[in-house]
């Protein structure tokens, strides 16, 4: 099959029947705009990324001071990406149908005003519905805001769509760092109600996200000219390749909420006493912050360094590198805490990089996955963004369930009690996640990796 011109080009524009308000095909944005919309959409990502994280980093707080029961606790680590990805490829379907950018700052405010409100819950249900209306909120946000990560950041940076939406997922993890560090500390030095404090700020950058992007076109400007040369034949073969993408991905974030649960059970199994609650609270954060961060910086060297037209390979070799990370991690957590008595806190520094590495695995290559899939299908950006990340992230609630298997059913307050190989075998089970993820990318056509990689 010959190959596809892909190159950006001015089309006149044409009636596109059911199409509803995209009738006709957007102006190109002036790059002064187009710079501005894009550095303001990075930082709504920081702000909005700051809020679902709260649940996890606090649950142990929250196991006391609600008296939750361990299949509460289940319900709740998994509300999260269920609710939070599970309605995103319909947000995104109407986002990309109505060509409208709505699902942007009204996400922004669903999830700072909702989930800075948890600590106000007085039982599981308000817990529980707080924390499910907010992570739809903060869910909605995501296809849109890569979708326009994609399309207004390939105008102003150097490594193209690529790299603008690394930069975009970069500060969300920038967020998603001092969120539990924000959350653990207002709760150890004010309480829990004092996280409403938060909720001033996503209110105000929702609003700037609104002035700002309102606007501003989110598809490719000849999508469907695109989508006009594509033969019925190769379509079949970009949804075929979008859904490895999307089966892939989803082990990928079982593997990332899977440590989240793990961090929680390694913490609480080294400061098992009552008193130690705080601490173990802290220590949870600390190592979730590190792994947030190394998400942070893995996914901008794979933006500046993965090319267009050569993701499979570097898929496969970060997969395999991250997942040594993973499963090492028990390992050397034992080595590390052994240190800690003569050396102080000073013995988990190569603890915290270890937590760091392991995003090297399952999240590098997440923002080229979006930038890919987004070439793949231009038309229909907010959908490939939202089967990037949302549909994923929706089958990652299995994650808690699956830990429960790897660590033999023990509750959170007894994790004391697990045997120190099988903690540290649970983290090899969630680093062979990756490794299927590796194999979903090697059966990737390659042709069609290289034809889209053109255009940008």
């Amino acid at each position: 099959m010959s190959t596809i011109d892909c190159e950006p080009r001015s089309v006149s524009p044409a009636p596109d029947t059911g199409a509803g308000p995209d009738a006709t095909l957007p102006k190109p944005l002036p790059p002064e705009q187009a710079r501005r919309s894009y550095w303001v959409l990075n930082a709504s990502h920081t702000v909005i990324d700051v809020f679902p994280i709260f649940l996890t980093s606090l649950m142990i707080v929250f196991e006391g001071h609600l008296n939750l029961v361990e299949w509460q606790v289940t319900v709740l680590y998994m509300s999260t990406p269920i609710f939070s990805g599970l309605f995103q490829p319909f947000f995104a379907w109407w986002a990309d149908r109505h060509d409208t950018r709505i699902c942007g700052w009204l996400g922004l405010v669903m999830g700072g005003v909702c989930i800075s409100s948890i600590g106000l819950a007085q039982n599981f249900w308000q817990l529980f519905a707080l924390q499910a209306i907010g992570v739809i909120g903060t869910g909605m946000y995501h296809p849109i805001g890569a979708a326009l990560a994609g399309q207004l950041g390939h105008r102003t940076m150097k490594g193209g769509r690529a790299m603008a939406v690394s930069v975009f997922i970069a500060a969300g993890m920038l967020g998603q760092t001092v969120g539990p560090l924000i959350c653990t500390r207002i709760n150890a030095a004010f309480g829990l109600g004092h996280l409403v404090w938060l909720i001033a700020p996503a209110l105000l950058m929702a609003w700037i996200l609104h002035r700002t992007t309102s606007h501003v076109p989110h598809r490719h400007d000849n999508h469907r000219e695109i989508n006009a040369s594509v033969s019925p034949h190769e379509r079949r073969i970009r949804v075929l390749a979008v859904g490895l993408l999307t089966v892939s991905n989803a082990f990928r974030f079982t593997c990332n909420i899977g440590l989240f649960v793990l961090f929680n059970h390694w913490a609480k199994a080294h400061l098992p006493a009552q008193a130690d609650q705080d601490a173990a609270t802290n220590l949870n954060g600390n190592f979730t912050s590190a792994m947030t961060l190394g998400m942070c910086l893995s996914v901008l060297v794979a933006g500046r360094f993965i090319r267009p037209g050569r993701e499979k390979g570097a898929f496969i070799l970060l997969s395999i590198i991250g997942a040594g990370c993973v499963a090492s991690f028990g390992f050397v957590g034992e080595v590390c805490w052994a240190w800690r008595e003569s050396m102080g806190w000073v013995a988990l520094i190569p603890l915290y990089a270890v937590a760091s590495a392991t995003a090297i695995g399952f999240f590098s290559m997440i923002p080229t996955s979006i930038g890919l899939a987004q070439r793949i299908l231009p038309g229909h950006t907010g959908m490939a963004s939202a089967l990037m990340m949302g549909v994923g992230w929706a089958i990652s609630s299995l994650s808690k369930p699956l830990a429960s298997v790897f660590l033999g059913g023990v509750a959170l307050e007894d994790s004391a009690e697990i045997p120190t190989l099988q903690l540290q075998m649970a983290f090899v089970g969630f680093a062979a996640c990756i490794l299927i993820a590796a194999v979903l990318v090697a059966m990737l056509p390659g042709r069609l990796i290289r034809d889209v990689a053109r255009f940008n």
